[in-house]
């Protein structure tokens, strides 16, 4: 109860403390039952239990039925935690942890909102009508966006749940309302074992790249970076599974769908879950506590990835408090050697740059940054390698590095991606940089206390 009570007070105080000079970080993250998680709260370590420095907004459906996350329903912004009766947790609180590592200079802000059982044909399309089976599964889409939502619901498609409390548009204007500009960051999905189990496996790449357009589209962020987890081989029958025999064929499609999804797409990426444990020999629907801690390593990994790929610290959809014009701008470029200067932007915007030889690791600026916006760069050979200075930031950004053996080999940095089991993409000769570097550093402490145990 004490350290609840402390972490509830520095949870406080970081409301009150005046609004960063960078824009919030908003993740969203969604999905079904491995999103909603089974990991047990009370078993992780002290300073993951409670997180003041990561704002969570949590929502789970099952709350429209008195389920037992009902008690969870955020009204406000409060520190990542675990949530329900029991105090179960998903991949966010290892994500977040990574995530706001890998930005210190960002507040990192997380929406969460998953449902058991829930597939995007009946429950998370945009526009649909209610499931008269399952109507605590119905429009899951307005459930997470809100007003953000552009389809009409009128007649047969009438919203049945139309007053909730936490939807993205209402945890974003609460960020506004405290004075805090934001950035929608990434979509982070857990989805997929639902339609594992019948026909709609077949069609599941078309509908999931239909669902991925409709939230970049309301969200207004059309390169939005989307990060899938592919649903574990556990399901097979031959493995243990769930799924009839017979059905292996609607598994192979959902797995060869969000593979191929992430592929045709430079701004998704996708994680392997094939190594995690089931959560008990008669569930192998679920992962275990130590899985679910590894999933949101690997999320945030991907994440890192994925946007140092596309030469960006940031991904854009920043709203500036109040009402003010912002002067915003993205800027990428290639630094040429140790004093490139590679990109620069305006006051609202991001820049990033990559350079050879030493651009970012041995003086050069990699990019800078206006007042709100956020710089960082990375370079090959000594970018984050053994005493090699990771990045140099502009006026109002970041500078981080690392030499440490866990986050950068000798010869020259380890991409955050070359980590087991993540099956995102990478860009072959790129150092880490910054923010990848710290969020190594983090993963690696996370993975120590895993392996004595405390996981």
């Amino acid at each position: 109860m004490q350290r609840s009570c402390i972490a509830l007070a520095a949870f406080v105080l970081s409301l009150s403390a005046p609004a960063l000079a960078q824009p919030v970080k908003v993740f969203v993250l969604a999905g079904q039952s491995n999103m909603v998680g089974y990991g047990v709260g009370r078993q992780l370590p002290v300073e993951l239990q409670s997180q003041p420095d990561v704002w969570y907004d949590h929502y789970n459906p099952d709350a429209r039925e008195g389920g037992p996350y009902a008690a969870a329903t955020s009204a406000d912004w409060g520190p990542l935690e675990p949530k329900g009766e029991a105090r179960r947790y998903g991949p966010e609180i290892t994500f977040g942890r990574a995530i706001a590592a890998a930005y210190p200079e960002h507040r990192i802000a997380i929406v969460k909102m998953a449902q058991g059982g829930t597939n995007l044909v009946e429950h998370w399309g945009r526009g649909l009508a209610p499931d008269p089976e399952v109507l605590y599964k119905s429009q899951l889409y307005h459930a997470l966006l809100g007003n953000l939502d552009s389809a009409t619901y009128e007649g047969d498609r009438a919203l049945r749940y139309p007053e909730e409390v936490t939807r993205l548009d209402g945890a974003l204007a609460r960020l506004e309302s405290e004075g805090y500009a934001y950035e929608i960051a990434a979509l982070v999905w857990m989805q997929g074992e639902n339609e594992a189990g019948w026909s709609a496996a077949f069609s599941y790449g078309d509908t999931l790249r239909g669902f991925i357009a409709a939230i970049r589209a309301d969200l207004g962020v059309p390169g939005l970076p989307v990060v899938l987890g592919r649903v574990s081989d556990n399901l097979y029958p031959a493995n243990g599974g769930p799924i009839a025999a017979g059905r292996e064929a609607n598994i192979d499609a959902v797995r060869a769908a969000q593979v191929t999804v992430a592929e045709e797409d430079p701004r998704v990426a996708w994680v392997d879950t094939d190594d995690f444990t089931a959560r008990a020999p008669d569930d192998a629907y679920h992962f275990d506590s130590a899985a679910y801690q590894l999933l949101g390593e690997r999320f945030a990994e991907a994440y890192l990835a994925l946007v140092r790929e596309e030469g960006s610290s940031t991904a854009s959809s920043a709203s500036s408090a109040g009402g003010a014009a912002a002067e915003e701008g993205n800027a990428t470029g290639a630094g040429g050697g140790a004093t490139g200067g590679g990109a620069a932007a305006g006051s609202s915007g991001s820049a990033a740059a990559a350079g050879d030889g030493g651009s970012a690791g041995e003086g050069g600026r990699g990019a800078t940054a206006g007042s709100s916006g956020s710089a960082a760069a990375a370079g090959d050979g000594g970018s984050a390698g053994e005493g090699g200075r990771g990045a140099t930031a502009g006026s109002s950004g970041s500078a981080a590095a690392t030499g440490s053996a866990e986050a950068a080999a000798s010869s020259g940095g380890v991409a955050p991606d070359s980590a087991d089991g993540c099956g995102c993409r990478t860009a072959a000769g790129q150092g880490p940089g910054a923010a990848a570097a710290l969020a190594l550093v983090a993963l690696a402490g996370l993975r120590r206390r895993r392996s004595r145990g405390q996981g």
